[in-house]
């Protein structure tokens, strides 16, 4: 694998491509697109010229000062052994941070609340939220 290099700008077009290869055809996720995409920034990572992850971020919706929600955290199937994961959530915080970001949320899958958090996240209620039939649940970290 090459170096990995970031974009944080100019990048929606290869963030939908690596969506639509990890949650639609791998996935199977139904609505994968959702107004959020109008409105949210992007963080892409690159293996030279490929795109091989993504995530969007946004500011908190519910105006708490200084969060960011983080979302839609997708690596292509052949880079999630390399930490590549990881490289997306410290590109949000950086990103985030740069827009005056000191605390970020998201909703993981059920299976993706172990990432979430070896990457310092915390579970922050206990309630469950069902996204096409898949349990997911809200998580915070300070950044």
């Amino acid at each position: 694998m090459a170096d990995i290099t970031v974009k944080i700008k100019d990048n929606q077009k290869d963030a939908y491509s690596v969506r639509l290869a990890v949650f639609v055809a791998e996935q199977k996720f139904q609505n994968e697109f959702d107004d959020i995409d109008n409105i949210c920034d992007y963080v892409t990572l690159y293996d030279g010229e490929k795109c091989i992850a993504t995530g969007r971020y946004f500011p908190d919706p519910k105006g708490a000062e200084d969060t960011f929600v983080f979302g839609r955290v997708a690596v292509l199937k052949a880079y999630r052994n390399d930490h590549v994961g990881m490289g997306v959530i410290a590109a949000l915080e950086t990103a985030a941070k740069l827009k005056g970001g000191k605390k970020a949320l998201l909703l993981a899958k059920g299976s993706a609340v172990g990432f979430y958090e070896k990457c310092g996240f915390s579970r922050i209620e206990a309630r469950t939220v069902y996204s096409e039939g898949r349990p997911c649940y809200w998580m915070e970290k300070n950044i």
